[in-house]
């Protein structure tokens, strides 16, 4: 049975009486941040509305396979203003990847999100931490018009773009945030023609060899602390190293946390010079979001992150461990 079917009717309604979208997610774009926007967007589009998908980041290769090029806009592409902003995936209005002048002059913002630490900054607003990725709740927005309105949206682009969000947020079915419904919503996505042998290679399939490269030499360091919490450290001199970009590293984050014994896991990666990216993942019973808030970050009890800056990556482990051993 699908939540809160006042605030997606609320939501669906609002879209029907409007008819200009900017469709935007968060900075450091994952798979449930792609797959939800590229999702929401055709759907929109399908309805004949003027909408554009803007996000001033760059894309992971991995998942550059969702994009077609007439939707990779950027703010500077945008030269109007008083469109309705439907931010995904967001937990924090600062983490919304587009410029601010268009969300400060925007009509409304529609907040579709699955995080904990939501601030809940729209009016109008479907947000279900119960929920196993944004890409399930845009998932059950369209499932709500289907039914509504008796017509099929969903096509082969918009169940493969949902079902990439599903498995790279359920870590493709491991994770503690997979239900009944994840499983149903795949089989139901399938029935609709995912591509599910173009996510599974793109996703899992196709690191580079540099990739393997890095990924050796960071596991060659990793540490274990007290026997609960394991640190994987990347610095921006290995990603130059390995001529690897920092948006595709991301695959190293579990293997800190998938060894016996361990608790908790640290991926450190360093963006830039004092711009330090951490990643947490906990097995039982951590709570990230406890460690992430720390540092002004957060996410979902078993996984989080957060930025921390005008540090080097020695002090920023030293300042990580310490926060870590509170909740040990």
């Amino acid at each position: 049975m699908i939540r809160f079917l006042d605030e997606i009717d609320k939501i669906i309604d609002y879209i029907l009486r409007n008819d200009r979208f900017i469709v935007t997610s968060h900075i450091n774009p994952d798979g449930d941040n792609i797959g939800s926007s590229i999702a929401i967007y055709e759907f929109i589009a399908g309805l004949g509305k003027d909408v554009k998908y803007v996000l001033d980041d760059d894309y992971p290769t991995n998942l550059k396979f969702l994009l077609d090029e007439k939707i990779k806009n950027k703010s500077n592409d945008i030269l109007d203003r008083g469109q309705t902003i439907i931010a995904l995936d967001s937990g924090d209005y600062s983490r919304i990847c587009i410029d601010n002048d268009i969300l400060e002059k925007a009509t409304e913002i529609i907040c579709i999100d699955h995080h904990m630490t939501n601030g809940e900054y729209s009016n109008y607003k479907y947000i279900d931490t119960k929920a196993s990725s944004t890409c399930e709740l845009v998932y059950n927005l369209i499932k709500r018009y289907e039914e509504r309105f008796e017509k099929m949206i969903i096509s082969e682009k918009i169940a493969t773009s949902l079902y990439t969000g599903l498995i790279t947020d359920t870590g493709n079915f491991q994770y503690s945030n997979t239900e009944v419904s994840s499983f149903i919503m795949a089989a139901d996505l399938m029935t609709r023609n995912a591509d599910k042998n173009k996510v599974i290679q793109n996703i899992f399939q196709s690191n580079t060899l540099k990739f393997y490269k890095i990924l050796g030499e960071s596991l060659s360091k990793m540490e274990v602390i007290d026997e609960k919490i394991s640190i994987i450290i990347v610095t921006n001199e290995m990603l130059l190293k390995n001529q690897v970009a920092y948006d595709d590293i991301d695959a190293i984050t579990p293997y800190s946390r998938d060894i016996e014994g361990v608790e908790l896991g640290i991926f450190i990666k360093e963006k830039s010079v004092g711009e330090i990216k951490v990643s947490l993942r906990s097995k039982n019973y951590v709570d990230c979001t406890k460690i992430a808030k720390a540092f002004g970050g957060g996410g979902h009890i078993r996984a989080s992150g957060c930025t921390i800056t005008d540090v080097s990556v020695d002090e920023a482990r030293e300042m990580l461990i310490a926060e870590s051993k509170k909740h040990i």
